[in-house]
């Protein structure tokens, strides 16, 4: 069993279905999350995380802790009311109404940053400000991916890739005098976020360590030359932020950057467990079902597990089956809303009244399914932490 690992074997949950938080494993994660980014300043990501609870146990344990990062303006707004300072929406936001619930809180001095790469998400933030006579902050996100001949490596997101586009924004902005640019996003979604191993491709992975090489060699000149030309143009950048989990040592390098994000290293999904950069982590959080039937003599069900990650189909976005070690998930059904059969191989037995141990494939995705994280420390369960659903609260 690795470093601070529960035994399955040996647990009885209160509960089922119910999902999981090793404390321990938890604790261990963030210590390596601190030595690997203790060289720039560390925002949470809130999406990767969904507990009020546990964004506040990591923010106690994080010295170089600055801020969070947030998925919508609705849950900005939840978080400030929560008290948390320093709130970086990553996402462009058209919601008028809940952007303006913000303003209080950005009158009485808290730090609220909107991330923008067009004229019309720059156009709403103006307006709300010019409303409330308040001039709020605005991140320009820049796309790190790397468009190549017949091949685009990165996410599809932000509309500025070079210095040309942002001159071009601001050139459009520029009578604006109620949202200001304070900050600057290069998020190397590509390298961060991209296994090299992925379970259904593994062929892919020479590829994809090839490609992770060259992007980093242009993030590590497009980025700064950005930032470089924002700062000559007049533009004082508070934030300079890029990185995520599975980017941290290369992130955490980068003479531009003032700050990393960092979410999924604390659960350590599956997904990322595929990761070359992420080996050094603990699985901390997943789900465990209740064996309900037994259809035929080597198939169990159990009640509920689809749970499956966002993204495009394939097996990385599968849940893992951590114990019992000889179950398998039957192809034509694999994990559903209600029940999920499994075949049992091998001589162990596994009966009706026992229970199956998972692992979700991204980390805060889990979160909706379950009100609260059953904390487990020394491998005995030791209370709970509420999840936005069961503090009751839904983003999108």
């Amino acid at each position: 069993m690795d470093f601070a690992q529960m035994d399955f074997q040996n647990i009885t949950p209160p509960y089922t279905p119910s999902a999981w938080l090793d404390l321990d494993a938890l604790d261990a994660n963030i210590q390596r999350v601190n030595t690997m980014t203790q060289a720039v300043n560390l925002r949470i990501a809130t999406k990767s995380v969904r507990s009020l609870e546990v964004l506040k146990y990591i923010q106690a344990q994080t010295p170089h802790f600055i801020g969070l990062m947030s998925f919508s303006a609705s849950e900005s707004v939840y978080l400030l009311e929560q008290g948390f300072d320093n709130i970086l929406c990553a996402y462009p936001s058209f919601d008028r109404d809940v952007i303006a619930k913000t303003i209080p809180f950005i009158q009485n001095g808290a730090t609220m940053v909107w991330m923008v790469d067009s004229r019309e998400h720059w156009q709403v933030l103006e307006d709300i400000g010019q409303a409330h006579d308040t001039e709020l902050n605005l991140c320009l996100d820049i796309n790190m991916s790397m468009p190549l001949p017949k091949l685009y490596f990165g996410t599809k997101r932000s509309a500025l890739f070079k210095v040309s586009d942002v001159k071009k924004l601001l050139k459009q902005t520029q009578k604006f005098t109620h949202a200001k640019v304070t900050a600057m996003m290069g998020y190397e979604a590509q390298i961060a976020g991209l296994p090299e191993t992925l379970p259904d491709k593994a062929l892919l992975a020479p590829a994809i360590r090839t490609l992770k090489s060259f992007s980093k060699k242009q993030v590590s000149t497009r980025r700064p030359k950005v930032a470089a030309w924002l700062k000559k143009q007049g533009y004082d950048l508070t934030i300079i932020n890029g990185g995520g989990s599975g980017s941290m040592a290369f992130t955490c390098a980068q003479p531009e950057v003032t700050e990393i994000t960092v979410g999924s290293a604390y659960y350590y999904p599956a997904l990322f467990s595929h990761m070359d950069s992420m080996q050094d982590f603990s699985r901390a959080a997943g789900f465990v079902l209740p064996v309900t039937r037994q259809p035929e003599p080597n198939v169990i069900t159990c009640h509920g597990g689809g749970f499956i990650a966002s993204g495009s189909l394939g097996a990385d976005k599968m849940p893992q089956v951590l114990y019992p070690d000889n179950l398998a998930i039957l192809k034509d059904e694999g994990f559903g809303e209600v029940q999920t059969p499994m075949q049992v191989t091998g001589k162990q037995t596994v009966a009706i009244g026992d229970h199956v141990w998972c692992r979700h494939a991204k980390a805060g995705e889990l979160c909706e399914h379950f009100n609260d994280l059953i904390t487990y420390r020394n491998n005995k369960a030791c209370g709970t932490m509420p999840t936005y659903r069961g503090a009751g609260q839904c983003f999108h």
